[in-house]
């Protein structure tokens, strides 16, 4: 194989499906070339030497071929693949759902490291003590904002005015929230001033240090309940992996 055909990339698989009887497309969230996808060729034998690497979740040093329509995976040396998310359902159901949503919300071969970084911490605090609701909040409104579809927080999006006090509101279709007057003008439902300050610090806050926080049952409902709207909103069209992770 031509050297000049290969290249290496800090790679997270994000999404994998079998092709054939022994192969397995994959695709990678790459700090250096954004989302591709790639072949690995052989993964699904038992002693494939790629299969451990090329896991869903997995972070990993890859070795790729360049090729026509998908990249072939020549090696993989897997920097952490997040053992203790995979042991229970709740991380794990959490963790399919932000690799779901940075594949949603990313286009392939569009590097962004802030992406890529915010993917890794998320992972990296699932695996860890991190509370899988305040991690998985943490990363929709921050991947969100970063991508310039965040909801505004700070002032009303109708008027204007700074938006603050019990009477506010949320809208999903205006992008944010709403003062008293213009909340009622719209029929929007309140929001509650300690769901408002969670954002806020969510969207601030790194993921590390918001890893051992967590918020209390009826607010995290609530942020839930408003975030899951704001995305399926954004994305167009439901993430299959949402509904899982209030069961």
């Amino acid at each position: 194989m031509s050297r000049s055909r290969l290249y290496r990339v800090s790679a997270i698989v994000i999404r994998q499906r079998d092709l054939g009887e022994t192969d397995r497309i994959v695709t990678l969230l790459t700090r250096e070339r954004g989302k591709l996808s790639a072949v690995g060729k052989g993964v699904r034998r038992p002693r494939s030497k790629l299969a451990g690497g090329l896991q869903l979740f997995c972070h990993a040093q890859v070795q790729l071929a360049a090729g026509r329509s998908l990249e072939v995976v020549t090696q993989v040396a897997p920097a952490n693949v997040f053992y203790h998310l995979r042991e229970d359902m709740t991380r794990l159901g959490h963790a399919s759902y932000a690799c779901e949503l940075v594949d949603a919300l990313t286009e392939e071969a569009a590097p962004d490291p802030e992406v890529f970084g915010l993917t890794l911490e998320a992972l990296s605090a699932l695996d860890g003590e991190g509370d899988p609701r305040t991690v998985v909040r943490a990363l929709e409104l921050k991947l969100l904002t970063h991508l310039g579809y965040g909801p505004e927080m700070e002032t009303c999006v109708a008027c204007g005015v700074e938006a603050e006090g019990a009477e506010i509101g949320f809208s999903t279709a205006e992008g944010g929230v709403l003062c008293g007057r213009c909340r009622r003008a719209h029929g929007a439902a309140p929001l509650g001033a300690g769901v408002l300050r969670a954002m806020r610090d969510l969207l601030s806050l790194p993921v590390a240090e918001l890893a051992g926080r967590r918020l209390s049952a009826a607010p995290a409902e609530e942020l839930e309940r408003i975030m899951r709207a704001y995305v399926d909103y954004r994305v167009e069209r439901p993430l299959r992996s949402a509904p899982f992770l209030s069961r």
